[in-house]
């Protein structure tokens, strides 16, 4: 075969190499998410195994060409040498050829992104003086399946995700171009969704009791704090701190009232403390719990809270320099954030005011 031939044959693959390449670009701008599910090289694509049989037969036409031209001149000399240096090179140059394209292959496309592409909206968030400890919940008589719907087991939370991951199988549903919505995963096993939803119960029908402002002050309840919005006016029995029955539904330590609802007193929660003071909170429901903490809290003898930089500005007050951790159990449905959450959404800020003076005063004021 002589130079001529060799070099039809070149022209030949090229030929076959462009025509692989413009078949591929046309799949491609037939199916846009063609690039997700392939290789940089995909063999079992006809047209990438075009482009590579185009460049083989280039590869082999000019190998021809290097061989015959490397003869006629005598590469290396017409002795033993000579001979071996033709016969070596070439075979060299050819399995480093291939080597390079079985790399191209098997390697994956780095260019192409194969994870999970997200949008995330995230309602903004209300920073606050007080550490917090995360987890979830709501309220009512499915008190369980409100808990897991705040957990992101079942209900939505603004979190939509377009998947653009790579499918084994073609044939896979959840595969490329799969779009779904779902709420955050919450790390809490089966047994602690159960408890959770089993303790909201027990803390609504053991607190019921407490409906009426007067039954709370009645048993004991001191107001210490006016009526917050979003966390209500809290009546505090101190008998219950560390009494050695934490997280006990019949013994809360803080009855959770407001007037931000109706304009009347209204029992929405209660709170529980942990024994005592320190830089971990308890753990009851894993991932479930909600705990937070203040810090340089003044309590004043007129049932008002106020933050204050020092004890010495805390003047004729009460300073707490740090609380124990608590946890918020909401009574009344319609929490938005659920049973465990902070705030109590329906009393942020409310339908009414907050009450202006404490419920005991006002009681009294109103029994004359």
């Amino acid at each position: 075969m002589n130079y001529r031939a060799l070099w039809a044959v070149a022209v030949a693959g090229l030929l076959i190499h462009f025509a692989g390449l413009g078949w591929d670009v046309f799949q491609h701008s037939r199916d846009s998410t063609l690039a997700g599910r392939e290789d940089v090289l995909s063999l079992g694509n006809p047209s990438h195994l075009m482009i590579v049989v185009g460049m083989a037969v280039v590869a082999a036409a000019l190998g021809s060409m290097a061989v015959m031209w490397m003869n006629d001149h005598k590469l290396g000399g017409a002795g033993v040498p000579g001979t071996v240096l033709r016969g070596v090179a070439l075979p060299l140059v050819a399995m480093a050829a291939a080597g390079s394209i079985w790399l191209a292959s098997t390697a994956e496309d780095s260019g192409h992104d194969h994870a999970l592409m997200a949008a995330h909206e995230h309602a903004p968030g209300t920073p606050d003086d007080h550490a917090h400890s995360a987890g979830p919940g709501t309220q009512d008589s499915a008190v369980f399946l409100a808990v897991l719907n705040k957990s992101g087991t079942t209900a939505t939370d603004g979190h939509t995700h377009a998947t653009a991951a790579v499918a084994a199988n073609p044939d896979d549903a959840m595969g490329e171009g799969n779009k779904h919505t779902h709420g955050t995963e919450v790390a809490a096993s089966a047994e602690q969704f159960l408890a959770a939803g089993q303790f909201a119960l027990e803390v609504k029908q053991k607190t019921a009791k407490y409906a009426d402002v007067r039954a709370g002050l009645a048993a004991g309840y001191v107001q210490i704090t006016q009526d917050l919005p979003g966390i209500a006016a809290h009546f505090y029995q101190p008998a219950f701190q560390r009494d050695g029955r934490e997280m006990n539904p019949d013994y809360p330590e803080t009855l959770l009232y407001s007037k931000r609802m109706d304009g009347s007193w209204k029992l929405v929660g209660v709170m529980f403390m942990a024994e005592t003071v320190s830089d971990t909170p308890p753990a009851y429901f894993g991932a479930l719990d909600i705990w937070h903490r203040h810090e340089n809290l003044c309590f004043q003898a007129s049932a008002r809270v106020s933050t204050t930089k020092n004890a010495a500005e805390c003047l004729a007050g009460v300073f707490v320099p740090k609380t124990a951790y608590q946890m918020h159990v909401w009574v009344e449905p319609g929490s938005t954030g659920g049973v465990f959450a902070h705030d109590y959404s329906p009393i942020s800020p409310g339908a009414f005011p907050g009450a202006t003076i404490p419920a005991a005063s006002e009681l009294r004021v109103q029994a004359r």
